[in-house]
């Protein structure tokens, strides 16, 4: 007698068939390839779909819905039957994988129109910074503080935005603080127009003060990062779930970078 099958569903003996058949979609979706990574999954999976198999074969029938599952798995008969439940595992299991890649394929099929847009993008985005930037002068419209919320929940003055008529930059608190500029004079990237750094003159002082919170200063290191990700995926990384992990940490580093392209 053997109620490892079973066992393999979390079932008790006399189980019934419709007992049998919601015991297997219950399991075989939380250990389906497609949703779960563990590195027993696959195993599990086959498993529940050959107990699956075998019960329905050798259990309850329209004029026995009852059975005791006494089954010799010794026997000729049920040595046949596990031999067609273990292929028939076997063949759902495979067809889930090839499922789960072709959905994949799919996804980086995709990701390829993507990267093209992202890498252009970001060649734009090196060769604007390389360039000599260009000169525009400006006056200051507004300066405001700008606090920052810690961990505590507690907020600290952090910086200072200063909102010109074409340009915003944010800079280290206290440079500018309680001082008056007459004017000022913005340093830009040449194709993005992207303030980097400004001369502020007033009565009594002149000031150079940097952009401090950008896409190119602080965030600049995403640029590279960008193409040291793109190398990888499409020359060392071969494996589908390496690739699909790559290309969803770029998509996100863009996403966040186009974010700092349209606030600064």
């Amino acid at each position: 007698m053997s109620n490892a099958y079973l066992e393999i569903l979390n079932l008790e003996p006399g189980a019934t068939k419709g007992e049998i058949k919601s015991a297997y979609r219950k399991l075989s979706k939380e250990y389906h390839p497609d949703v779960n990574n563990s590195p027993d999954a696959q195993e599990r999976f086959v498993e529940i779909n050959e107990a699956y198999k075998f019960l329905i074969e050798v259990g309850p029938t329209p004029h026995r819905e009852q059975v005791a599952y006494d089954y010799n798995l010794y026997h000729q008969e049920y040595e046949e039957r596990r031999r067609r439940a273990r292929q028939y595992a076997f063949r759902q299991a495979a067809e889930a994988q090839r499922r789960q890649e072709d959905s994949i394929q799919y996804a980086l099929g995709i990701f390829n129109s993507i990267a093209y847009v992202i890498l252009t993008f970001n060649t734009f985005l090196a060769v604007d910074y390389l360039l000599p930037t260009e000169q525009k002068k400006e006056v200051i419209e507004k300066i405001i503080g700008v606090r920052e919320i810690s961990r505590g929940r507690a907020s600290y003055y952090s910086y200072d935005d200063l909102f010109f008529k074409e340009f915003k930059m944010r800079v280290i608190k206290g440079q500018i603080e309680g001082r008056k500029f007459q004017e000022a004079t913005v340093f830009s990237t040449p194709i993005f127009d992207k303030a980097r750094y400004a001369d502020l003159v007033g009565f009594d002082v002149e000031l150079r003060v940097y952009q401090s919170y950008g896409i190119y200063d602080v965030f600049g290191v995403l640029i590279p990062a960008i193409f040291m990700i793109a190398l990888f995926y499409r020359f060392i990384l071969h494996t589908l779930d390496h690739k699909f992990t790559l290309a969803i940490l770029m998509v996100a580093v863009f996403a966040f970078q186009l974010y700092m392209f349209f606030k600064f």
